[in-house]
């Protein structure tokens, strides 16, 4: 398998999926989406945000630019509207930047320094199966917080993605 296009291909499923499960949260009222429901980052809010804010920190060391995120937990954007224009810019940037990089770039070493400000290296391509299966893990928190407002949640399988997508 190339590398290069599994990971292409891993963007393109992941614009998708945040697609269908932004698609649903827009049904929810602004009181819902910011309501604390428990889960690891309170609300929908919480945990889009967070997911948002990962993938530009994780971006940001990897084009070395963008903004610097010293938090997980930050709250980038209050409302939906703002918070999903974001997640959309910033998935053609993830979609742009896995297509800039060279194909023997996912067999290398990747070094950067994580939050706390530790020093770290590890294979360039296991960071970006990172980067994709941390937003498959927190949207499917996000999807449980919307089934809990009663929503019908989205089907974001990759094998439907693959199949229907």
């Amino acid at each position: 398998m190339n590398p290069k296009a599994h990971f292409e291909r891993l963007a393109l499923y992941n614009r998708w999926a945040n697609r269908r499960l932004y698609d649903t949260a827009s049904a929810l009222t602004d009181n819902q989406f910011r309501e604390d429901r428990g889960a690891f980052f309170g609300s929908v809010c919480g945990t889009l945000n967070h997911i948002l804010v990962a993938d530009q920190i994780w971006m940001g060391r990897i084009e070395q630019a963008g903004p610097r995120h010293s938090a997980l937990d930050l709250i980038l954007h209050e409302g939906l509207a703002d918070l999903r224009a974001a997640r959309e810019a910033e998935d053609e940037r993830i979609l742009r930047v896995v297509a800039a990089q060279p194909d023997d770039r996912f067999d290398s070493l990747f070094a950067y320094t994580n939050v706390a400000g530790v020093p770290q290296e590890l294979p360039f391509g296991p960071v970006l199966t990172h980067i994709f299966n941390h937003q498959t893990h927190h949207r499917g928190q996000a999807s449980t917080l919307l089934s809990q407002f009663g929503l019908k949640t989205p089907v974001m399988d990759f094998v439907y993605f693959l199949t229907q997508g």
